[in-house]
């Protein structure tokens, strides 16, 4: 028996990664016979469209290659991006192979054996190990297209980096799949990259626009936002010194959110039932200085800012999966993985309600 197999890769500015990858895991996979690659473009601004209608035509033409894309997405959302290539396949197991991924060759062989062995599972990869082995190929889930419908595919509740995997994983096991682990090292490599190209694109990222931080006598961070929202972030010491051995520690503290206004050249910080919170106003070197006589110090573009809100896409995904693992309940009530897709080379326009 040979399962119908969709190998599914969402991209959004990676095509960078992709041109190393894709190339190879089709030529790697396709002797398999009865597979589809379905790639979307998730509004990509780098030369992805241009490159998939060259580099990969034939692929295209001979329908081996399924490929969609939507403009509609602002920021990249993990959660709904796999949601939507998932609904676009055709496949029976859909397997998502994130684009920095190398399936190695004769995967599609392996996953058809694993479900043909048994049908009440899930692949996926081991745990994150010493020194982050496995971070980069999380994403490497493979499920029969019936459990994914049923637990309702991934949390969109979960709109930044991290967590949305295992979340997914967990509510498999709760639907009666049991766990297989792909131990395979052939199936499990992708091109190592920093942690900042994980937030690349995300929603923390689009509607940013200070940070500010103080180092006593509690550290932490301001984080003020394009829609008047503001973040005053309680964080380990570590986080403000760099310090990379925090990784895997918990770095955010204690998040409480709010509105602000800038007026009469200051920050106006209030409380959710709109009391006045923090007041901080401008110094000369583009620090602010609280009521309290606390200085907060600006946070430029570079490393500590991404590590910043890398630590906190991880600590907000975190507390969603820990809830949802905590109270079972049903997620995207209102439907997932929706929007509007082009498909090419049929020009067909696909509308996912």
């Amino acid at each position: 028996m040979k399962y119908k197999l969709s190998l599914c890769t969402v991209c959004m500015n990676r095509t960078m990664h992709l041109r190393e990858t894709f190339p190879r895991n089709i030529a790697d996979n396709i002797g398999y016979g009865n597979i589809e690659f379905v790639l979307l473009n998730y509004n990509s601004s780098d030369d992805l469209h241009e490159w998939v209608q060259t580099a990969m035509a034939k692929y295209l033409e001979q329908g081996i290659l399924k490929y969609y894309h939507t403009r509609e997405p602002q920021f990249f959302q993990m959660s709904h991006a796999k949601n939507m290539v998932f609904r676009l396949a055709a496949g029976d197991i859909l397997c998502g192979i994130d684009a920095d991924n190398f399936t190695g060759p004769g995967f599609a062989e392996y996953v058809n054996e694993r479900f043909v062995n048994n049908r009440q599972i899930y692949l996926q990869p081991p745990a994150i190990g010493d020194a982050k082995k496995y971070w980069d190929v999380q994403g490497r889930v493979a499920v029969h297209r019936d459990d994914f419908h049923a637990v309702h595919g991934y949390d969109e509740a979960v709109q930044e980096y991290g967590f949305e995997d295992q979340d997914f994983k967990k509510r498999l096991q709760l639907l009666g799949c049991s766990k297989h682990i792909i131990k395979a090292e052939t199936y499990l490599q992708a091109i190592p990259h920093e942690d900042r190209m994980r937030i690349k694109g995300g929603m923390a990222l689009w509607k940013l626009q200070k940070l500010f931080y103080c180092q006593a006598p509690v550290p932490e961070i301001i984080y003020l936002q394009d829609n008047n929202m503001y973040e005053k972030v309680t964080v380990d010491h570590h986080l403000l010194c760099n310090d990379a051995t925090t990784f895997l520690k918990t770095p955010i503290k204690k998040i409480y959110a709010g509105n602000f206004l800038y007026k009469e050249d200051k920050y106006h910080l209030y409380k959710k039932n709109n009391e006045n919170y923090l007041t901080l106003s401008p110094i000369g070197d583009g620090s602010l200085l609280s009521q309290d006589e606390r200085v907060f110090q600006p946070i430029y573009p570079g490393e500590l800012g991404e590590n910043f809100l890398f630590q906190r896409a991880m600590y907000l995904s975190k507390k969603i999966y820990l809830s949802n693992r905590n109270q079972p309940k049903i997620i995207n009530s209102n439907g997932y993985g929706k929007g509007t897709v082009q498909e090419y080379v049929t020009k067909k326009t696909h509308l996912l309600a």
